[in-house]
């Protein structure tokens, strides 16, 4: 039976974005979900067939440095939104199925405390750095401490 889709929680188009890496590394995914519903909505797991596992992740300040921090569910406000973005919560898009390339669309499935599920395809671009003003030194140190993260915890998995 399949899943019911959510009217509810949808995604703004102009924020989907999964930055590609090369040699299959790791690969952190932005959009912002969006809860028209009057209740609070909790993003429980979140799949796709693209990819072998995606992680919800939030990056974490730690006096001067900062961290990332795997998180079991994120919850969007009734009436409100949730912002995945860069330098804060984001998806780790890890090992994939197959090719990916920057064009290409990651399939991913929300599966939300209701129930139901968010469907979306995030395009796959190289970076949105002209598009987010993130800073790019920033982004690329923020980015190998997520890396760094996930093989720490694929090291716990096994």
């Amino acid at each position: 039976m399949k899943t019911p889709i959510s009217t509810y929680v949808t995604v703004d188009p102009e924020t989907r974005w999964v930055r590609w890496l090369p040699n299959s590394l790791p690969a952190a995914g932005y959009l912002t979900l969006k809860n028209s519903s009057d209740n609070s909505i909790d993003v429980t797991k979140v799949t796709s067939p693209d990819y072998q596992r995606v992680t919800l992740y939030q990056t974490v300040k730690d006096g001067e440095s900062s961290k990332v921090v795997k998180v079991d569910k994120i919850t969007i406000p009734a009436k409100g939104e949730f912002n995945f973005v860069p330098g804060s919560y984001h998806l780790m898009f890890e090992k994939p199925t197959h090719l990916i390339t920057p064009g290409d669309n990651a399939r991913t499935i929300f599966f939300l405390s209701t129930g139901k599920v968010t469907k979306v395809r995030i395009p796959v671009r190289t970076s949105a750095v002209h598009e987010a003003k993130v800073d790019p030194a920033a982004e690329d140190a923020r980015l190998k401490a997520v890396i760094e993260e996930v093989n720490k915890t694929d090291d716990d998995d096994d």
